[in-house]
């Protein structure tokens, strides 16, 4: 889903995507570098999951939009990304809606929020 996400993204051409394995990894190459917006998965390889590395991001002082796109929307865990700063959830799952469409419309969003 990555994949097909990210190249979507790239053919219409209004964003660079970098896919990152984990959340370790995300946190790395965040170190060093900046974006406008951050997708993220809740369930990802590694000890780290996409709330964590949201609290984590948090915990450094980096504010960068923090988008949630799961399939493991539950109401549990939306609250909880809500109450540590997501700005905000998608199920890539939904019925009736087109979830890449949600995805790319929230970048905008996100972009639009910050002045990006």
């Amino acid at each position: 889903m990555c994949t097909i996400v990210a190249d979507f993204c790239e053919r219409i051409g209004s964003f660079t995507v970098n896919i990152l394995n984990s959340g370790e990894s995300a946190l790395e190459w965040l170190s060093t570098s900046s974006v406008d917006v951050i997708v993220s998965d809740y369930d990802m390889p590694g000890g780290m999951n996409g709330i964590m590395l949201l609290r984590e991001l948090h915990s450094r002082g980096n504010t960068t939009p923090f988008i949630l796109f799961t399939a493991n929307d539950t109401c549990n865990m939306r609250e909880e990304a809500y109450r540590n700063g997501a700005f905000s959830v998608i199920n890539k799952t939904s019925s009736g809606k087109n979830p890449i469409h949600c995805l790319v419309r929230t970048i905008y969003w996100a972009e639009l929020y910050t002045g990006n």
